[in-house]
């Protein structure tokens, strides 16, 4: 176990004052019960029968300490009547006896001693080795007010505090057994912390009242005796035998309780309450029972007495027996003093400003209007009245049993001091009261008027806290961690807020608050709640306007009848909110260029996000979990993380406008379906959006820029049939932006009314319907992204492309043009649509591979336009077998190829035709008649390549009929 910072200081804890216990009959002898305990060293440090400058090491190890400075004290009992004083410059060196390598070990430890420090924030060494200059390792206990301490740290790693530093006799054990570090005060465990380490090797001395290397000059001043080092740990049962034998001289198994501290006094007033307490220790198990004036008190059998409503007759002593089976010891007597309270109003006359108890005459008791002094459980009221001191000078403790400030025009301040007791405190009117006195009173908190600033802390004891009536509670940096109950209702004074923070503190609340109406939360400076709860039928406004911008929520509970949350401006971050919102309906609401950020865990309310707002996600797996996500144009949800966990989105999907979607290395997965007017625009890396749902979006789909772009993944019944465009951005028809290969069918099917569009490809297969598109690359820029911009392109599928819609393909000079590509085959059908963008008009000649697959069958109904320009055709021929097309000189005129007949038909057909143009069939029965004399029969069209048939019934007793073809 290493230090890793030089300057790192050690946790302290506090030696825990004793009331010594008369003695029983002598049944052992402190020092043979440490010796029984295998010590490695041992120093009863007595200098009025040492040899003078030594301290013998009393286990015959021979390790005897060189004292400096120190001189006889008196001990922690009779059964320990003696003791060595250290002056703050006195120390005993341990390094320097004829075996010090013995005291140089690895693995368990355990250091004891009695300790009585000069003052309760004295910082010093008990007994140490270190702190070293070079490594920064050290072993050691200590005091550190105001938290008296014992530390042991090998390279600063295992650290153990508490207790209460007082000027009494402590304790003092630590006890590492290579599983735990454990710390105990005065027989108590008060804290343990994991370590298999234990001690550790390095050259610094031992000391006592003293450190060594960068450690000297850590001197003790005060009382030390009874110091022990062993290689092994001690068991909380022999440590608190120690302790035992040290104060009673009897084992702590066949001993009575002893009480480490007593009930002490306390004050209190007239339907006020009063709480006494006991500590005690013993090796079996302990009983109490109280007494008041000397009578038991039927079921007060708890080591605290609470007492409430109380009333003159209770004021007389209290006292408590603590019992084990061994016996009973008995508490001293704690007198309870209870007042009458006066109604006391702050005076304008003759008023140094100061509130203290008893003292100076700064009040108006309002029941005969005499100047008198604050005594504690008065009531007190600072109101508008002229000339009275504002600013108020809290001397000590004070306990008022009620605190009103009703004031407008006077703007009160309350400092230094302690308010205390179980009082409470009431704000009316439109003033401020800033209080920045310590406060631990623990009455009710009601603010209706005006701005409460309660600096220090001052609101923390508080049983509850309300602010109502457009007040303003500003906490100042507070840190409220017990989960107070808190009332609020309104936009605070000037709209600032209901609960506001104006002190650069970083406080996370744990609040469980109460929506008594609409309300907002305000801030200067960030204050997160890390806990709690928020309730209550009406709507919650988070508004950061006032200049913090920023606040966490972790993990609080949103109660099923909260009306909706919104957060007008700035950024909130969201941690462990997964099961936070009781109704999953619920929604909050993020206002225009405001975000919300999810560092940990996942959601389950509803969120509305309105255009130009934003969540980063930076969390996986835990994914979204509430009732919907509705998204406005332009907002987006921007989720990347290292890892490729998947996050799972079971909420639906609304789109009312267009919503970015920035995903990276990872999958997001939409269980439910995504409905409304809008769409999206999918961009970012290594990256998939899944669909399982059949969803109704009717915006665009818009996927992809360039390079590894995101993918939507169509699973089951997963659709997007709704969605008009499809577009593919980038340039690579490599890059998969589709895949339908999860689907049942493996078929990505265009509806009719949807249009595909872009460059890229499909995974599975294909299907154009019935008035669907398919218009391969194009410019595409949507809510302001441009995802493609290519004249020419190709849109490729894994498998199989039905065409039974539209193919739009962009002619761009000979050779140059989109194209539709396939894994397998490709079915022609529908119309086929050539587009020449060149700028110069198609030639004979220009030949272009619009498909590509391993097969092709079927044909187009249409080509448009029919012709690519004066005399020239379009050359279908290699359309079946290449997939090209080509531009070729137009015939002079259709040619009809020879005539069947078949069931009294007469069939001919023919060639040369203008592909896909009209044309007459015409008639007669001599053929002299002038062309303009013929009958037309019918009309129709040429196919694809120029191709007719004709069929026409024969008419009996006609000898001779003539037909002719005309386009």
């Amino acid at each position: 176990m290493k230090i890793q910072n030089p300057s790192h200081r050690p946790r302290f804890f506090t030696a825990i004052g004793l009331i010594l216990i008369s003695a029983v009959t002598v049944r052992a002898d402190y020092q043979s019960t440490i010796l029984g305990d295998t010590p490695l060293a041992y120093y009863a440090l007595t200098p009025n029968s040492d040899p003078a400058g030594v301290a013998p090491d009393l286990t015959g190890n021979g390790n005897d300490g060189v004292a400096v400075n120190t001189t006889a004290a008196t001990g922690p009992s009779v059964y320990i009547p003696n003791a060595a004083n250290f002056s703050g410059a006195s120390s005993i060196n341990l390094s320097q006896g004829s075996n010090p390598g013995l005291l140089d070990f690895t693995g368990p430890i355990t250091l004891e001693a009695w300790a009585q420090p000069s003052s309760s924030s004295l910082f010093a060494d008990i007994v140490a080795k270190g702190y070293d200059a070079t490594t920064f390792q050290e072993i050691v206990i200590r005091v550190n007010g105001p938290y008296g301490a014992n530390y042991y740290a090998s390279s600063g790693s295992t650290g153990v505090s508490g207790g209460a530093q007082t000027t009494n006799w402590t304790h003092v054990v630590m006890s590492s057994d290579g599983t735990n570090c454990s710390l105990y005060v005065n027989g108590v465990l008060v804290q343990q912390s994991a370590d298999t380490t234990g001690s550790v090797q390095f050259p610094d001395d031992w000391k006592i009242g003293n450190g060594s290397s960068a450690g000297n000059g850590r001197l003790f001043n005060g009382n030390i005796c009874q110091v022990a080092i062993y290689n092994h740990g001690l068991t909380a049962s022999q440590v608190l035998n120690h302790y035992y034998v040290g104060l009673l001289n009897s084992s702590a198994s066949t001993s009575v309780p002893i009480i480490s501290t007593q009930p002490q006094p306390q004050q209190s007033f007239v339907g006020g309450p009063a709480t006494f307490s006991v500590s005690a220790v013993s090796a079996s198990p302990i009983t109490y029972q109280w007494f008041k004036a000397g009578s038991p008190l039927a079921g007060r059998t708890n080591s605290t007495l609470s007492l409430t409503n109380l009333q003159l007759a209770d004021a007389v002593d209290y006292s408590v027996a603590v019992s084990n089976s061994n016996g009973t010891t008995n508490s001293v007597s704690a007198s309870l003093s209870v007042s009458v309270p006066s109604n006391l109003l702050w005076s304008s006359v003759a008023n140094s400003g100061t509130w203290d108890t008893g003292t100076s005459a700064n009040w108006i008791n309002q029941a005969n209007s005499q100047q008198v002094v604050f005594n504690s459980g008065d009531q007190a009221l600072f109101d508008d009245t002229a000339g009275v001191p504002t600013t108020v000078n809290v001397s000590g403790n004070v306990f008022p049993s009620l605190i009103t400030v009703n004031a407008s025009a006077n703007n009160f301040t309350f400092s230094s001091g302690n308010i205390s007791g179980p009082g409470s405190l009431v704000k009316k009117g439109s003033s401020t009261l800033t209080i920045t006195s310590s406060g631990d009173f623990t009455g009710p908190v009601t603010i209706s008027g005006g701005t409460v600033y309660a600096g220090n802390n001052s609101f923390k004891a508080a049983s509850s806290l309300t602010v109502t009536n457009n007040s303003t509670l500003d906490f100042g940096g507070g840190s409220y961690n017990t989960g107070q109950p808190v009332t609020v209702s309104g936009a605070g004074a000037n709209g600032a807020g209901a609960l506001f923070n104006s002190y650069d503190n970083y406080p996370g609340e744990i609040f469980n608050i109460t929506l008594a109406g609409d309300a907002i939360f305000g801030a200067s400076k960030r204050w997160d709640l890390n806990g709690g709860s928020i309730n209550g039928a009406h709507k919650l406004t988070i508004d950061w306007s006032a200049g913090s911008g920023y606040g966490e929520w972790n993990g609080v509970t949103i109660g099923a009848n909260v009306a909706g949350i919104t957060l007008t401006n700035g950024n909130i971050g969201m941690k462990n909110m997964d099961a936070a919102f009781q109704n999953p309906g619920t929604v909050f609401t993020v206002s225009t260029n405001s975000q919300m950020v999810f560092y940990t865990g996942g959601f389950n309310g509803s969120i509305h996000l309105l255009s130009g707002s934003q969540i980063y996600h930076y969390t996986a797996p835990a994914g979204f979990n509430g009732s919907n996500m509705i998204f406005e144009d332009g907002a987006a949800l921007i989720s990347y993380y290292n890892g490729g966990a998947t996050t799972p989105v079971n909420s639906a999907i609304i789109l009312n406008g267009v919503a970015h979607f920035v995903i990276g290395d990872h999958n997001m997965v939409y269980t439910n379906v995504i409905s409304g007017p809008g769409g999206f625009v999918e961009d970012y890396y290594n990256s998939q959006m899944v669909f399982s749902a059949s969803n109704t979006y009717a915006g665009p789909t818009i996927i992809g820029s360039s390079g590894n772009s995101p993918v939507v993944v169509l699973t089951g019944n997963g659709s997007i049939s709704h969605s008009s465009p499809i577009f593919f951005g980038g340039n690579d028809p490599t890059v998969v932006h589709i895949d339908a290969s999860g689907r049942s069918d493996q078929t990505l099917t265009l509806a009719s009314g949807q249009t595909l569009a872009g460059i890229g490809k499909i995974n599975g297969s294909l299907t154009v319907a019935f008035g669907a598109t398919i218009s391969p690359a194009g410019t595409n820029t949507t809510i302001g992204i441009t995802t493609g911009a290519n004249t020419n392109g190709t849109i490729s599928v894994g498998n199989a492309v039905v065409l039974n819609g539209t193919t739009t393909l962009k002619l761009n000079g000979s050779g140059v043009n989109d194209m539709v590509q396939a894994g397998t085959s490709i079915t022609y059908g529908g119309t086929l649509n050539l587009v020449n963008v060149s700028g110069t008009p198609l030639a004979n000649g220009n030949s272009f591979q619009v498909f590509s697959a391993a097969s092709y069958v079927g044909s187009f109904s249409s080509i448009t336009p029919t012709i690519p320009g004066p005399g020239l055709v379009w050359d279908t021929s290699q359309l079946n077998t290449l997939g090209f097309i080509s531009v070729v000189a137009g015939s002079s005129s259709p040619v009809i190829n020879t005539p069947t007949i078949s069931g009294g038909n007469l069939i001919f057909n023919g060639t040369g035709g203008t592909p896909n143009g009209s044309y007459s069939v015409l008639t007669t029965t001599n053929v002299a008649t002038s062309i303009t004399n013929w009958v037309s029969l019918a009309t129709n069209s040429f196919d694809a390549l120029g191709n007719f048939s004709v069929t026409n019934a024969m008419v009996p007793g006609t000898p001779q009929r003539f037909y002719r073809i005309k386009q």
